[in-house]
């Protein structure tokens, strides 16, 4: 593993890349993390599928968005809108970095949301785990997670959320998309609300979408595990599958 910084000098983030272990590659993929507490229990899911990937013969990278992790800014700083940007710019320095030809992403919760509306150029595919497809549901979801859902300011699960970002979050509108990728694989370990009017939309526009349900461990909400415990073997596979 690689850890740097990359992108704006002012405004650096955070990235770890995982070679491929044939050194031969022309695929890469950027992992998109999802937010908040999430993005912290399923660290370890997603290290793992880096690692698996990079095994297959991919040249793999993963990154904190602004205000997260490693990277700069602070927690209030992050917002929908900058991440968006921070996929785009992390996509970029993938190709410049391991001189790939073909692009895989891949995201879990906000970052299959995030994959998407990205609308990265010549992105081969784009492979969802558990994505956020309605924002409305979201909001509820994370209302009930709130210390106070009647604040100015929520605390979920112990990070900020300003009325802005929920903001941001409410209007995000994947039907807006305009560049789509030509194919789109989804694992899913629960039922999951849109899925039915997102399928239908993106095979209107003659974009291949394959869902594949799994009953798996959902590594964002496994309080026991905390990152750190059991990881769903069966959906790390598969992903690993669809992105070779």
């Amino acid at each position: 593993m690689k850890p740097h910084f990359f992108g704006h000098a002012s405004r650096p983030l955070f990235g770890i890349h995982t070679p491929s272990a044939t050194g031969l590659s022309q695929t890469g993929v950027l992992i998109c993390p999802p937010m908040g507490q999430e993005a912290l229990r399923a660290y370890r899911s997603l290290r793992l599928l880096a690692d698996q990937l990079a095994a297959e013969g991919v040249e793999v990278l993963r990154f904190d968005y602004f205000g997260t992790g490693d990277s700069a800014g602070d927690v209030r700083d992050g917002r929908p809108s900058v991440w968006l940007e921070n996929v785009r710019t992390a996509s970029q320095h993938l190709r410049e970095l391991a001189a790939v030809r073909r692009l895989v992403l891949v995201g879990l919760r906000l970052g299959g949301t995030l994959a998407l509306l990205a609308e990265v150029p010549a992105t081969s595919r784009v492979i969802l785990w558990d994505p956020i497809l309605d924002s409305r549901d979201f909001i509820a979801e994370l209302s009930r997670d709130a210390v106070d859902p009647g604040a100015e300011e929520w605390e979920v699960r112990g990070f900020p959320m300003s009325e802005t970002f929920r903001g941001e979050i409410a209007s995000m509108d994947l039907g807006t998309i305009r560049r789509t990728p030509p194919d789109i694989r989804i694992v899913i370990s629960q039922e999951l609300a849109g899925l039915v009017a997102f399928q239908a939309a993106m095979e209107a526009r003659r974009v291949r979408v394959e869902t594949d349900r799994i009953d798996a461990l959902r590594v964002w909400i496994a309080d026991d595990a905390f990152g750190l415990g059991a990881v769903p073997a069966v959906v790390l596979r598969r992903i690993v599958e669809w992105a070779t």
